[in-house]
């Protein structure tokens, strides 16, 4: 990733992070579903673009400690304000590109729609190494329709997407600047398709589990072999 779209994205995050509230979203929806991929007797978890902290309090609930970093500040201090109460956090600003992995050091790693302005294949190898043996990849990231079946699945999502929002986010009025922050992120935003996903993952993690998601989604669930 080239300096001037790391710095876009982060100064994107920056003014997205300032007009966040709190509500129901394509990605939390599925938070439920990510922490069922999470063994419980985890103890030290990684999470990649952590944002506003709001899955990451989660995590913390189930293991003994959490990294979780990300590229805006504003992110970050958001999440630190709303994770006063969570001593086993630890939130740094950082570019995962540019961070230095630990060996064996994590029992999951966890990414929430974030690897889609990465370069995939050439993180993979850091983050499998960063794992323990047995350890987890969990990702739910963004994903572009390819075919007809993607697009009749709208006929479902776009409703209950209507109705959700209706019924989960009635107490949230954005703000023109929300909107407009979010409008700005979104024109650059690019996305895999489904056949896309599953062969750049699977091709660097054998057995990776690749499954379309109804809110325009996609999840990884990888395993690390045992020693």
């Amino acid at each position: 990733m080239n300096e001037n779209l790391t710095q876009k994205i982060r100064n994107d995050f920056d003014c997205i992070a300032l007009h966040d509230q709190e509500g129901w979203d394509h990605n939390n929806h599925y938070h439920r579903f990510l922490l069922k991929q999470l063994p419980v007797q985890y103890k030290t978890v990684l999470d990649i673009g952590c944002g506003t902290g709001e899955f990451s309090r989660l995590l913390a609930n189930r293991v003994e400690r959490v990294i979780a970093i990300d590229l805006s500040p504003n992110m970050i201090e958001v999440a630190k304000q709303r994770s006063s109460q969570f001593s086993n956090i630890d939130f740094q600003v950082a570019d995962v590109l540019q961070w230095q992995f630990p060996s064996e050091k994590f029992d999951a790693v966890v990414s929430i729609a974030t690897f889609h302005h990465l370069p995939i294949e050439s993180l993979l190898s850091s983050l499998k190494a960063a794992l323990k043996p047995g350890g987890r990849l969990v990702i739910l990231d963004l994903l572009e329709h390819e075919n007809l079946r993607d697009q009749l699945s709208d006929f479902v999502a776009v409703p209950l997407n209507w109705l959700f929002q209706m019924l989960k986010n009635k107490h949230i009025q954005q703000s023109p600047e929300a909107a407009a922050a979010m409008r700005e992120h979104l024109r650059t935003d690019q996305y895999l398709t489904l056949s896309q996903a599953r062969r750049i993952y699977t091709s660097f993690l054998r057995r990776a589990k690749v499954r379309k998601h109804l809110f325009w989604r996609y999840s990884v669930i990888w395993q690390k072999p045992a020693a």
